[in-house]
């Protein structure tokens, strides 16, 4: 089957894609990766395409591709390749060069810097280089691997050397491949003697193959050529592969090997081939001395038939088999051997010596030597092979060598896989221990390790692989007939900012022939009367377009750019000058979507007697505004344009910068309420590159700095004096605050010529002040009152920039999680006493005694940050967002959508580029639109009751006006990840925490998270936007790009595709977003990573307190569940087919709840939070002690009911208590015992996780039992840095005694290995608990 075939099974239109010259094997690998058959159409392809289920059918055994064909001119030649479609045919060639001696050359210049630059290890794979000077190899296996990668790799088995040392110098990769495509010949043809000698080439020798693909190899560079048919608008009938560098794993000598495969014995109508398609000739040249020697090498053809013998094949000396060695035990055997495969699926398998259902009784061992006899040939493979130790490099770490003479060479014995699996592996022999080398000398037919340890399968059939010299083959280079007309002025100057058409010509080829134009113009709309017709590249007909594009026009045009010879550098940035309608603003470039509305739907819904009517919300759109807008969308200018000139046969390639520059600019100043003086000041360039040059960004760890480089600010008025390194951290943040941090917001655009793969990139960027950012100084190392020094330091200016009249608050606005409320006013008192007046809103309630007048002339404002989904005495009641609604007289404001989510990338309808897994986190929404579209209508009433709200004047007695009314002098988000940071399981549970799904999502609507228009956002900080954290959690692009958005709505490369976005849009919006966005390229992801790095290191700041004089002790306590236990546990992990106390939570995925609850809940679990509560009151009767539980899969739940059956006294926060109760309660662990009545209350507070962030425990507690591990899925960073802040809660400064932090592991009732040891080896792993923290100095 075809690639394209899979893609139209897939339900993928082909002809639409921007397709190249790929490969069958990279068109059927879009084809399975595109995932969107659904399970019937998988097991139709599955049929069709499986090798024992197409022989069940004999009537289709030979398959017939005639009768799949199109109906054609050439229909009497049954699939052929005739000599009259090709494009050399009838033609006299001009003057060519030997391939061999222009090939001899280029190895000479280049061949050693073409196995320097090539893919050493697999970190190099997708476009990088490896950091690391050193690169490894594998001297028994050829495995290559830079230093850095052998932590991250097992390499114990393999005998490893340098190739590459800190004193070689590897060429860059993308300059090297500007070097090779100046090198190489564009077009290659046959010589005369290929069609007599070489059957399947009938035809070739009238066919140019022109150079299509530059690919960095492992070892080597490969160049590849293709042929086609009809001037490139029919099929492809052959390439050439050319490898510069090493020629095979291993091999010392560098050269050049070409290799030339003709595809007519698989595109013949009558009895195809079908399988691995094998190469018809090669010619390998090799280094001597110090060049390639060209006069011994000659072309080498395939033996007609390949040559059969047997080989007696004996091992000896066993050890431990694959399957072994990877954890196999007999149950394993027993159960394959159990199992009665039905007849029908079995009874045309091949005829095999080896059970091909079962494992071979010998199957736990394989032979260390392998003695080879048998061979008569005078380069016979006889000879004794030794198992080599190498694992993990090669197919199933199976690999024997026969060690090098001075009279053989090594040879090595392994499995050659069937990459296609269209039939089994096989066993080869050859001169290099890779099979991607193409080297066998011969095959083993139907041989596993297993036979040479059994006496009656010693003897194997084999059939030798010949290679025939062929003198007479010729291989010629062409000079292309077809020329690039050199531009006489920059084309820089010919850019007209004035005209928004100005496209001016980039480059023309000449020398097309009549019969190339037509093939180009075939798909093209021609009306005869026009000599220069424009070629469709990006609509219907643009993939098949593009394709011919690539084949007859890339190989030179991407020459001639490579030499340098454009009017243009690639990858300079060129300046643009303003045009008189601003960039970004242009309606034809970037054309505004037409404004959705919201229309109330009613609905009656009957239940018995009772009728219930409710109210939905849904978007409604004008149909003609939309339409009109799409055509607008579908008509605005390209930034490339590919036409012909029929009467002077050229092509013509235009250009227009302006195009990138409009819609680059349009993301940075739409949206955003920048006023005019903003848009007229932004840069915007351009520059031109290549898709093939653009190399993937480098991973690496977000490094937030301190602020040692800084000077100390002195602040009046504080009671005690600040830390050094807090003084520094206060001038930072004051440099900030006045404008003297800038940030380059950045924002690009790309366009791509498909076929030939030049990139037009347009990049807007304005230098900004900095609006805010984050402290996130370790935990206990005093952020607050830096945070409070900051507010002092700055009190006379916020005083004096108050308005009662205007709601201008001179007051520093404090966000905070509810339990955290009177902590930050006893900071306050602490470090100020009363210098600075503090107005506490803890409720509602609360906000109704004050007047506008005491807000604005109040120091610090202390809120909870999920004040806005505070609810009433009613479940339904929302108090706050009641109160906005009756001030502003607006639209009643919903309650927080409350669903479950799944996070991007999954949202639905739209893949969210450049993210990885980090973000999966994220708080979302599941992936359905009603979801969508609830967060989108809680969004715009919340929106439109502030914009009523502000239109409003309110006296500066009345009282209880909503603080979205207000302007503040800054905002402060304390514990800012705890509002952007929670998981799925986390929102579903969320009985026993205090900041809840509906919380969470009132509070980032509260924050403005998703808000770009910084004037339009609920809070308005007129200095900055703070964040205040211990644990960071920058370790991705989207959370940094988030966390900046937050913090003041600094723009970052990549802000205007954010998920944030996309979580809330119409199905119309994310249609629209694939239409006038596209995919992002290497270059862009790389500009995204750079952005948010310089973002870190400006922005944010974290500094490690001073050396805690006391000791941290961790305990663990393991108990082993009860065999009842056992049993649920054992029956919640059979979903996954799996019974073994020694799973893995990532083995379960999502269906990890049902085992984590059970153990959580586990009956030795809570005797062992008795003993340990017990022995600790035995030493210290009056201690108090904090226990944390995961609520997520129950732990605290089991928890709370241990502790409540067992009669103990002890504190806990939950729903039922207000924010103010909340406060008191955590105020009990707070300080120590002053009064009887201190000492008569409880001495055990239970938290959950959730609750462990802000509070300060350290003066009265220093005992801390986590009763289970964290766990909320697959984001161990996550879920170690909730550990980290619930034993921050006491370790920290201030504390007086060592502390001692208790867990609890559960294990198998024999004492097995289980889930709790799995989740606390990871959470307390070194790096993970260094991305947790951000990696700080």
């Amino acid at each position: 089957m075809m690639g394209f075939e899979k893609l139209l099974l897939q339900g993928i239109p082909f002809t639409r894609l921007a397709l190249g010259p790929e490969s069958e094997v990279q068109l059927s690998d879009l084809a399975g990766n595109a995932m969107s058959v659904p399970v019937i159409t998988a097991c139709m392809l599955a049929g069709i395409c499986s090798f024992q289920l197409r022989r069940e059918q004999k009537s289709i055994e030979k398959v017939t591709l005639r009768n799949f064909a199109l109906s054609q001119k050439y229909d009497h030649a049954n699939g052929s390749v005739l000599a009259e479609r090709g494009d050399l045919y009838g033609a006299k060639l001009s003057t060519t060069k030997d391939f061999a001696e222009v090939f001899a050359k280029i190895g000479d210049n280049l061949a050693v810097d073409a196995f320097r630059c090539s893919v050493l290890c697999n970190c190099e794979s997708s476009g990088q280089t490896s950091p690391d000077e050193k690169v490894l190899e594998c001297s028994d296996c050829g495995l290559g691997i830079c230093h850095a990668c052998t932590s991250r790799h097992q390499i114990g088995s393999h005998s490893l050397t340098e190739i590459i040392t800190s004193e070689t110098k590897r060429p860059n990769p993308h300059e090297f491949e500007m070097k090779l495509r100046c090198a190489a010949p564009s077009v290659l043809v046959l010589g005369k003697a290929w069609e007599d000698t070489i059957p399947e080439a009938t035809g070739l020798e009238s066919y140019s193959f022109q150079l299509q693909r530059v690919d960095r190899m492992r070892g080597h560079w490969l160049l590849t050529y293709g042929a086609w048919e009809d001037h490139g608008s029919g099929r492809q009938v052959a390439e050439i592969r050319v490898a510069l560098g090493q020629i095979g794993a291993l091999q010392k000598e560098l050269g050049v090997a070409a290799y030339v495969k003709c595809f007519s014995p698989a595109i013949r109508h009558d009895n195809p081939k079908r399988g691995v398609l094998g190469d018809s000739a090669r010619l390998i040249l090799r280094t001597k001395g110090q060049s390639i020697d060209v006069e011994s090498a000659t072309w080498e053809v395939k033996g007609a038939k390949p040559t059969k013998s047997s080989l007696d094949i004996v091992g000896s000396d066993p050890t431990d088999s694959t399957r072994i060695q990877v954890g196999l035990n007999d149950d394993a055997a027993k159960a394959l051997k159990s199992h009665s495969a039905q007849k029908k699926f079995t009874k045309n398998f091949p005829k095999s010596r080896n059970s091909l259902l079962h494992y071979h009784k010998k199957w736990k061992t394989w032979p260390g030597t392998i003695v080879v006899s048998g061979d008569e040939n005078e380069a016979s493979v006889n000879g004794t092979y030794k198992k080599m130790s190498c694992e993990h490099s090669i197919v199933l770490s199976a690999l024997w060598r026969r060690d090098e003479t001075d009279d053989s060479p090594a040879l090595y014995l392994y499995l050659r896989p069937d990459v296609m699996r269209t039939d089994l592996d096989v066993a080869v022999i050859s001169t290099t221990p890779s099979y991607r080398d193409n080297m066998e000398i011969c095959e083993l037919k139907d041989w596993i390790p297993e036979n040479t340890l059994v006496e009656g399968t010693h003897s194997t059939n084999v059939r030798f692989l010949s290679w025939e010299p062929a003198p007479s083959l010729k291989l010629a280079v062409h000079e292309p007939t077809m020329a690039i007309e050199k531009r006489s002025k920059p084309f820089h100057d010919q850019v007209d900012t004035s005209k928004s058409d100005s496209s001016p010509i980039l480059c023309e080829m000449s020398g097309l022939s009549n019969e190339v134009m037509a093939s180009i113009l075939q798909n093209c709309t021609d009306d005869g009367n026009s000599d220069v017709v424009t070629i469709d590249l990006y609509r219907k007909m643009g993939s098949q377009n593009a394709k011919k594009l690539s084949i007859v026009a890339a190989p030179s045009l991407l020459k001639y750019a490579a030499e340098g010879l454009l009017p243009l550098d690639l990858l300079r940035w060129y300046k643009l000058a303003q045009p008189e309608k601003s960039f970004g603003l242009c309606e034809t470039n970037y054309p505004s979507r037409p404004v959705e509305k919201w229309t109330a739907v009613k609905s009656i819904a009957k239940r018995g007697k009772t009728t219930t009517e409710s109210v939905k919300y849904e978007r409604e759109f004008d149909a003609k505004e939309s339409s009109d807008f799409y055509q607008k969308l579908m008509n605005r200018p390209s930034a490339f344009e590919a036409s012909i000139n029929k009467a002077s046969g050229r092509l013509i390639i235009r250009m227009n910068p302006l195009v990138a520059g409009h819609q680059a600019a349009a993301h940075l100043v739409r949206g955003r309420g920048l006023g005019e003086d903003f848009v007229r000041s932004i840069d915007v360039s351009y520059s031109l590159s290549e898709l093939s040059r653009m190399g993937e960004p480098k991973t690496k760890e977000f490094h937030v700095p301190n602020s040692d480089a800084f000077e100390e600010t002195p602040v009046d008025g504080m009671e005690l004096p600040l830390y050094s390194r807090q003084a520094k951290a206060l001038t930072r943040m004051r440099d900030i605050e006045a404008g003297k941090v800038d940030f380059n917001e950045d924002e690009r655009s790309e366009h791509t010529l498909n076929g030939i793969g030049w990139c037009l990139i347009g990049k807007a960027s304005k230098m900004t002040p900095l609006k805010g950012g984050v402290l996130g100084d370790a935990i206990g190392s005093g952020k607050t009152v830096v945070t409070i020094a900051l507010i002092l330091s700055g009190i006379e200016e916020a005083r004096a920039k108050r308005s009662v009249k205007d709601g201008k608050s001179g007051a520093t606005l404090i966000v905070v999680p509810p339990g955290l409320v009177r902590q930050w006013d006893d900071e306050r008192k602490k470090f100020t006493k009363n210098k600075l007046k503090s107005v506490i809103l803890d409720s509602t309630q609360s906000l109704q005694r004050y007047t506008v007048k005491e807000i604005c002339e109040a120091d610090m404002v202390i809120v909870p940050a999920g004040i806005i989904e505070e609810k009433g005495k009613k479940t339904k009641d929302r108090p706050y967002t009641e109160l906005l609604t009756n001030k502003a007289d607006g639209i009643k404001i919903p309650p927080a959508p409350s669903n479950g989510h799944a996070e991007a990338p999954t949202i639905e309808g739209s893949w969210v580029r450049n993210m990885q897994s980090g973000p999966s986190i994220y708080v979302g929404n599941t992936s359905e639109q009603k979801h969508r579209d609830e967060q989108a209508y809680y969004g715009h009433a919340y929106a439109e009751n502030i914009k009523k709200l502000r239109t409003k004047s309110f006296g500066p007695n009345e009282r209880a006006v909503p603080l979205e009314y207000f302007s503040w002098d800054r905002v402060i988000v304390d514990e800012c990840h705890e509002c952007l940071v929670s998981t799925k399981r986390q929102d579903q549970v969320s009985k026993d925490t205090d900041f809840k799904v509906q919380a969470r999502r009132g509070a980032r609507e509260f924050l403005g998270v998703g808000c770009t228009d910084a004037s339009s956002r609920p809070l308005l900080a007129r200095t900055a936007f703070w964040g205040l954290t211990g644990t960071p959690l920058l370790e991705t692009e989207a959370r940094v790009t988030e966390l900046a958005n937050l913090m003041g709505g600094t723009y970052l490369t990549g802000s205007a595709h954010h998920w944030r976005k996309e979580e809330r849009e119409s199905g119309r919006d994310i249609f629209l977003n694939q239409q006038e966005e596209g995919s992002k390229s290497r270059e862009y992801r790389c500009a995204i990573q750079e952005s948010c790095h310089t973002y870190v290191r400006e922005a944010c700041q974290r500094n490690r307190g001073e050396q805690l004089a006391v000791k941290l002790e961790r305990k663990q306590t393991f108990v082993n569940m009860s065999e009842s236990d056992g049993a649920k546990f054992l029956k919640a992990i059979k979903v996954v087919n799996l019974e073994s106390y020694s799973i893995r939570p990532d083995h379960l995925g999502e269906k990890a709840g049902d085992a984590l609850t059970v153990t959580a809940s586990s009956a030795a679990r809570r005797d062992a939070l008795f003993e340990i509560i017990d022995s600790i009151q035995k030493d210290e009767p009056h201690t108090k002690i904090i226990i944390f539980a995961n609520a997520v899969y129950g732990g605290h739940e089991s928890a709370l009911s241990a502790l409540k059956s067992s009669g103990r006294k002890f504190c806990h926060v939950d729903d039922s208590h207000s924010v103010l109760e909340q406060n008191e309660i955590i105020s009990w662990f707070r300080h120590t015992d002053a009064t009887e009545e201190d000492r008569a209350r409880p001495r055990i507070l239970l938290l959950s996780f959730n609750q462990a962030a802000g509070h300060n425990l350290q003066e009265a507690c220093h005992h801390v039992i986590m009763y289970d591990p964290m766990y909320s899925g697959s984001d161990a960073v996550a879920d170690a840095s909730v550990e980290e802040q619930a034993l921050g809660r006491v370790m920290r400064q201030g504390q007086r005694e060592d502390v001692t932090c208790y867990r609890i592991l559960v294990k198998g009732p024999n004492g097995e290995k289980c889930l709790d040891d799995c989740i606390v080896e990871r959470n307390l792993d070194e790096d993970v608990l260094r991305a947790a923290t951000s990696n700080f100095d």
